[in-house]
């Protein structure tokens, strides 16, 4: 479990960081160029879990073919999968590029803000087709249990950025200071290379070569398990993205002030919710092959164990970081009333991040079994419930403002988070299935 953890860690950790990089170098520049770079990133990052509609199916799937032994299907598969996601990769970027204005015109912010905004999506979000290639070919490389290899292209790909950003937002070396559009510049140059990368990897590692013909030949019995998994999983992502940005338009009622914490809290908070995250996705790995192999009672036990310690690293990690809370923001800005915000949003962390980790752990092993239905119901129930409607009541009705907000979310994690838990000890996943016994079978030519 460890080793297979900490690489997705590290990755995941990059990963966050060349968001918060983009975000400190910018801050630099002013709180204005911040709030646009984190509300087109917050219709960005959107538009990637629609790629995840086919990446969080595809790595379960691969994992349970070579757990049966598959290894002919496995290749066919994943060819099929990143010839699939590239065709829907290429839509959304041509969409960010044609329709961004009218993506922007959701949120109420200042012109200013909404032309450096529109800038970046152009750039960041046409080149998105690539982040569809690499969200479908790495959980085909960490399946096969290489996850040290997606970690070394996330670091490569975040040193790539952070050099970018020095010489093309700050002009070094006598280069243009070219502010946001230097950021989106390096984000893209990054993600080119990073693609050509872990497809490099992806050759090395799947045990029996991708043919060329396996791109134009569907396996479309394969194609319909992962997107039976990948939708339901999308869709339960849609549904936090999409309350996140209408969470996020009540949260543009309230000032740029409230806006630039809620970008700067996000950012932040992400490290806290790393280890949760990275032990989710380690754990799904496991269980898959478990489940595969037919071991669904070692399956059961390896998600507890996982989730103990998920909670209590989580944990920890917050008591030795929350007191720091103002010194952490003191990075990213020098507004007090930003920074008073902000601290107070990490202090209700201790709150929400452990109802977190029950969502981030559990239902990851839930969609490793191919129970993927309760948790699109319960974010449906939860989110529009309980989130959206409790955020507008506390931060606007009552005037608790940005920290409103954030009390509506730890709600809606913590009740999502115990439904989730004991439907894992239910055990009801046990009778779930979307891979037919033949499926698991011999391999076919």
């Amino acid at each position: 479990m460890f080793a297979i953890t900490w690489p997705i860690f590290v990755e995941m950790l990059f990963h966050i960081m060349m968001g918060t990089v983009d975000t400190f170098m910018l801050s630099h520049i002013s709180d204005e160029v911040v709030s646009a770079v984190g509300i087109s990133r917050q219709l960005i990052e959107f538009s990637i879990i629609l790629f995840n509609l086919l990446g969080l199916g595809v790595g379960v799937v691969i994992s349970k073919l070579l757990g049966a032994g598959r290894l002919q299907a496995v290749s066919q598969t994943a060819a099929s999968a990143l010839t699939f996601n590239l065709l829907f990769g290429l839509v959304i970027s041509l969409m960010f590029i044609v329709s961004r204005d009218g993506l922007l015109s959701f949120y109420k912010v200042p012109q200013t803000v909404h032309q450096d905004a529109a800038l970046y999506m152009m750039l960041v979000g046409g080149s998105l087709f690539l982040e569809a290639l690499m969200l479908t070919a790495g959980p085909v490389i960490r399946s096969h249990g290489f996850t040290r290899d997606t970690m070394v292209v996330g670091i490569g790909m975040n040193i790539i950025h952070l050099i970018g950003n020095a010489l093309l937002i700050y002009g070094w070396f006598g280069l243009p200071q070219l502010g946001i559009m230097g950021a989106a510049l390096s984000t893209v140059i990054s993600r080119v290379i990073a693609c050509v990368w872990i497809f490099c990897l992806l050759y090395k590692r799947v045990e029996l070569p991708i043919r060329l013909a396996y791109y134009f030949r569907m396996k479309w019995q394969e194609l319909m398990a992962i997107l039976k998994i990948g939708i339901p999983s999308g869709l339960e992502w849609l549904s936090y993205h999409f309350s996140n940005m209408v969470v996020t338009r009540f949260v543009s009622f309230m000032g740029l002030t409230a806006v630039t914490a809620h970008v700067y809290s996000n950012t932040i908070i992400y490290f806290f919710m790393l280890f949760g995250m990275a032990i989710g996705e380690g754990t799904e790995i496991i269980v898959a092959r478990l489940i595969g192999s037919g071991q669904k009672e070692k399956a059961y036990r390896q998600l507890l164990t996982s989730l103990k310690w998920a909670m209590l690293i989580t944990i920890a990690t917050l008591i030795a970081g929350i007191p720091f809370r103002k010194q952490i923001f003191d990075f990213f800005t020098d507004d007090p009333s930003v920074i008073a915000i902000g601290a107070s949003i990490l202090l209700l962390c201790l709150f929400l991040e452990p109802g977190r980790v029950f969502n981030h752990v559990v239902i990851n092993s839930l969609r490793a079994a191919g129970d993927v239905q309760f948790p699109l119901m319960m974010a449906v129930i939860s989110m529009w419930g309980i989130k959206v409607p409790l955020a507008y009541v506390l931060g606007i009705h009552l005037g608790y403002g940005v920290l409103g907000v954030w009390i509506a979310h730890a709600f809606d994690e913590w009740v999502r988070g115990v439904f989730h838990y004991f439907r894992w000890k239910g055990r009801k996943w046990q009778h779930k299935s979307l891979l037919s016994p033949q499926m698991l079978e011999a391999d076919s030519a």
